[in-house]
Parts: structure tokens; C-alpha cells; sequence
């Protein structure tokens, strides 16, 4: 699955055909959790290459979903349509990591992170005081779609799973290109990124920017969704602490791995939700720990391991 380009190809064309027609053989509430999955996972994608790839972790990311979706709200509230006010949020998101990523960029490792939380937080308090923009602590709302709940649930369902989509190809093709290699030579050693000629700096705030865009997209997507969205709803630190895990579960520095970690993040959690209802939130941290110890690459790594050691195993078997 993971060496054969041609299988990984039809794979994944199969399951997008998969879930493309799902909706007609689940429930309404399946499909919101779906959704949901889909939602992370593209959140995930843009944690992954800032990461996975990169290897700075922005705990603050948050704030490109709270901009995403406020900006919707807003431009909404002022009559504009969600089409016309999509390009606007993401614009937004863009030059917002821009603007911070210039100077904090140059931070590293645990500064970088937690400054991340202080401009996320920054942002927040913004918000909430801005009350005739925003609605303030209370909240705001968006327009309702005129439209039966099945067919609402139905549109952000394939909605969710095009941008999920074409946030994962956008990846993929970064990645794979000369830029990706700037990146992922940041990640190995900087010092040495930068003594190559590697742009450091251009290439940092430009991978943010992409994180935002597709980031900002998703809490376009679901303001509108909600149709309610509140400061310390969309803004809430624990999105990031959650698209980490994700990512973490699935395997970091892996196109894949965001998708598999969303989906079973999810629904271990729906699972574990529905059979210890008290308990739900101690017994997944307890299941999660075991995950990670004895899956320290995630699952799309272990997978790849296990293959490369089978092939050794079958080479030396071959020469014998």
C-alpha cells in the first residue's frame, strides 16, 4: 500500500468514490461526525506540514479556524455571500500569518509554540471586545441555508471532503516539489538549510501561510455550518492540542497520516463516548497513551516499517 504508487492511486480514488455516496447509506448523525473527521483531518494537513514536515509545532494554530470563521461571519452579517466571502477569510488568515510569522518564526522549539498560544490569545481578546464587529463574548450568528437538514448536512459533508481533498493534493504536490525539500531540510538541520543557500525564512512563513489558508478554510466551513459561532468556541487552544494528537496517531510527516489519525481519533471517541459516559475523556487518554507506546511512529509509520522489514526478510530469503 504504501511502495506501489498505482495501488496507493486507486485506493485512494476508491475511497473518495466511497465516501462521495456514503451519505445515502448512513444516518444524518453519522454524517455530521464525518464531516466532523473531515474537518480535522484537513486542520491535521496543515498542523502536519508545519510540523511533520517542517518541525515547528504552532500550539496557536487555532487562530487561522477563529479568523476563518469570523471573518464568514462577518462579511455574512453584512450581506455578502459565502462564495463572495470565502476568498476574504482565507486572504485574511494569510496575511495574519505573515504579518506574526515574520518575527516569530525566527523563535524555535518550545518559544515558538507558546508564542503561537500568545497571539491566538491576542486575537481572542480582540474578538471578544470588538462587540459591535463580532458580537463580542455573546457570540454571532450566520445566515440559516434555506434548505432541509438532509440536504444541509449533505452539502458540508461534500464540502468538507473536497477541501479535505484538495488540502491533501496541495500537500502532497509541496512536499514532493523543491520548496518541500526546503522544508524538510529545516526540519533535519536548519544551520545547515541556511549555510546551502536555503531561504529559511521565506520558506517558514510561506508553509504557515499555506497552513492558514486551508486552516482558515475549515473554520469558514463551519461557521457556516453551525450557523452559531462563539470567541471561545472557534479559538479554543484544545483544536490544535487535538489536530496534534491526530497527527501524532496517524504519523506525522505523512499525506496519509492526518486522514487515518482523524478517523480513528474520532471514532474511538464516539465509541469510547457511548460506552463510558462518565468516564469517557480518562478512558480515551488511557487508550491513546497505549496507542502512542506501543505506535511511537503512528500508524502510517509502523505500517511502512513493517513492510520494509518484510521485504528484507523476503531479499534475504531470495539471496539465500
Amino acid at each position: 500500500m504504501f511502495n506501489n504508487k498505482k495501488v496507493n492511486v486507486f485506493l485512494i480514488i476508491l475511497g473518495i468514490i466511497i465516501f462521495f455516496f456514503l451519505p445515502r447509506f448512513i444516518s444524518g448523525y453519522w454524517v455530521r461526525v464525518i464531516t466532523t473527521i473531515f474537518m480535522y483531518a484537513v486542520i491535521a494537513q496543515g498542523m502536519n506540514l508545519m510540523s511533520g514536515y517542517m518541525g515547528y509545532l504552532p500550539f496557536g494554530n487555532a487562530m487561522f479556524f477563529g479568523i476563518g470563521a469570523y471573518i464568514t461571519a462577518i462579511g455574512m452579517s453584512k450581506g455578502m455571500s459565502f462564495l463572495a466571502v470565502l476568498p476574504l477569510s482565507a486572504l485574511t488568515a494569510i496575511l495574519v500569518s505573515i504579518l506574526f510569522g515574520l518575527p516569530v518564526l525566527r523563535l524555535r522549539g518550545h518559544y515558538f509554540a507558546i508564542a503561537t498560544i500568545g497571539m491566538s490569545g491576542a486575537i481572542l481578546s480582540v474578538v471578544q471586545n470588538a462587540t459591535k464587529i463580532t458580537g463580542g463574548a455573546m457570540g454571532t450568528t450566520l445566515p440559516i441555508i434555506n434548505k432541509s437538514p438532509e440536504v444541509t448536512y449533505n452539502y458540508f459533508y461534500l464540502a468538507m471532503l473536497a477541501l479535505m481533498v484538495i488540502t491533501s493534493l496541495t500537500i502532497y504536490l509541496v512536499v514532493k516539489s523543491k520548496f518541500g525539500f526546503g522544508i524538510r531540510s529545516i526540519k533535519a538541520n536548519e544551520e545547515a538549510a541556511n549555510s546551502m543557500g536555503i531561504n529559511t525564512t521565506y520558506h517558514k512563513v510561506v508553509a504557515w501561510a499555506i497552513s492558514a489558508l486551508f486552516t482558515s478554510i475549515a473554520g469558514a466551513l463551519y461557521a457556516y455550518w453551525m450557523s452559531f459561532i462563539g470567541p471561545e468556541e472557534v479559538f479554543d487552544v484544545m483544536i490544535a492540542v487535538n489536530t496534534i494528537v491526530i497527527m501524532l496517531i496517524g504519523g506525522a510527516g505523512s499525506v496519509l497520516g492526518p486522514i487515518i489519525g482523524a478517523f480513528v481519533i474520532s471514532l474511538l471517541s464516539e465509541v469510547v463516548w457511548g460506552t463510558f459516559l462518565e468516564y469517557h475523556l480518562a478512558v480515551l487518554g488511557i487508550i491513546i497513551i497505549i496507542i502512542v507506546f506501543f505506535v511511537p511512529k503512528g500508524i502510517t509509520g509502523t505500517i511502512a516499517d513493517l513492510i520494509k522489514k518484510r521485504e528484507l526478510r523476503l531479499r534475504k530469503k531470495v539471496s539465500v
